[in-house]
């Protein structure tokens, strides 16, 4: 069975309850950072081209943060624009989840919970809204060794 990143997204949201303890508050951060994740993968893979990998020492998140901050399409392509705003939400979950899974000794409240969700469904709304003019474009392939977007480390 697989699962989508609607369906991660609204895990985080049913963990994130005005009576969840913190380790359900942390658990829902981690979901939601994930659901992020998996919906910039999935923008990315529907450009015309992959972005620019700035460090290729990057782990596998962050080159793809790197390509979508770095988008090779024309600037004047509003998915350019996008694509950095896609990057820019990822980074500031991402920021979220390393606290939440990390930084145990501070407190994760239910408004820093809140706030990775609403980040997460703000990239979800962006990334949907184009998606009628990307879902008509053929995928890269990321299974391509050539090919400089492949997200393997």
């Amino acid at each position: 069975m697989s699962i989508t990143p609607k369906q991660l997204v609204e895990f985080s949201q049913a963990l994130n309850t005005a009576n969840a303890n913190e380790v359900a508050r942390r658990c829902a951060i981690g979901r939601s950072y994930y659901a992020a994740f998996h919906l910039a993968k999935e923008f990315h893979a529907k450009l015309s081209q992959p972005g620019t990998v700035v460090s290729s020492r990057a782990g596998v998140h962050e080159r793809l943060y790197q390509q979508l901050e770095n988008p090779t399409i024309s600037p004047a392509d509003p998915k350019h624009l996008i694509s950095r705003e896609v990057a820019a939400l990822a980074r500031r979950i991402k920021r979220a989840r390393t606290k939440a899974d990390y930084e145990l000794g501070q407190t994760i409240d239910l408004e820093m919970a809140d706030e990775a969700i609403d980040h997460t469904l703000k990239l979800k709304a962006l990334v949907e809204s184009h998606g009628k003019a990307l879902s008509a474009l053929k995928p890269l392939d990321t299974h391509q060794p050539s090919q400089p977007h492949m997200l393997a480390s």
